[in-house]
């Protein structure tokens, strides 16, 4: 999004909660713009009508850039679906051919069974234990993939540097 959208945004924002004192100064503008000038001007403008639409009070930066998420990617399956891609898998696929089933899965429930294991899942004599462990581990997945769409890229890749950065200063420090 250029300037110019923004501009746009921020009148429309503005516009839609008057009572509320939304972007006051250049220096708020400024923060709003660099917090949401990577995403596209007309999936940003229409999570704001989304929003406007279903809520009573202004949006914040994270709420809208959530819509956003949801608005190009969808929402994300909930832990039911995963548990039913699993059992489907398993079914069509069975423990032998597990590099098949884990292609046949979503990119949240493949991370979930990893996690789990596949011949754990196949072989367990407890369904009701190991479809409680899914559960657990599927929204902790899943919480942590919307949690990254949300992410510019920019700065995912900001906190990866200095991630690897906090790792190596850690491993010197251990090393002595």
């Amino acid at each position: 999004m250029n300037t110019t959208e923004f501009a746009r945004f921020a009148a429309a924002l503005q516009t839609y909660f008057p009572r509320h004192d939304m972007l006051p100064t250049a220096e708020a503008m400024e923060l709003w713009f660099t917090a949401l000038k990577d995403l596209d001007y007309r999936i940003l403008s229409t999570a704001l009508a989304k929003w406007v639409t279903t809520e009573k009070w202004p949006p914040s930066i994270a709420e809208l850039r959530e819509i956003c998420s949801e608005v190009t990617d969808g929402k994300l399956p909930d832990w039911g679906d995963g548990w039913c891609e699993v059992t489907a898998a398993i079914r069509r696929y069975g423990w032998q051919r597990q590099e098949k089933a884990m292609e046949a899965m979503s990119p949240t429930t493949r991370e979930t069974v990893k996690r789990i294991g596949w011949m754990e899942l196949c072989s367990s004599e407890n369904p009701e234990t190991i479809r409680a462990q899914f559960r657990q581990i599927y929204e902790t997945v899943s919480k942590r993939a919307v949690e990254d769409r949300k992410i510019p890229a920019e700065l995912r890749a900001t906190i990866n540097q200095l991630q690897l950065g906090f790792e190596k200063q850690k491993q010197i420090g251990d090393g002595l």
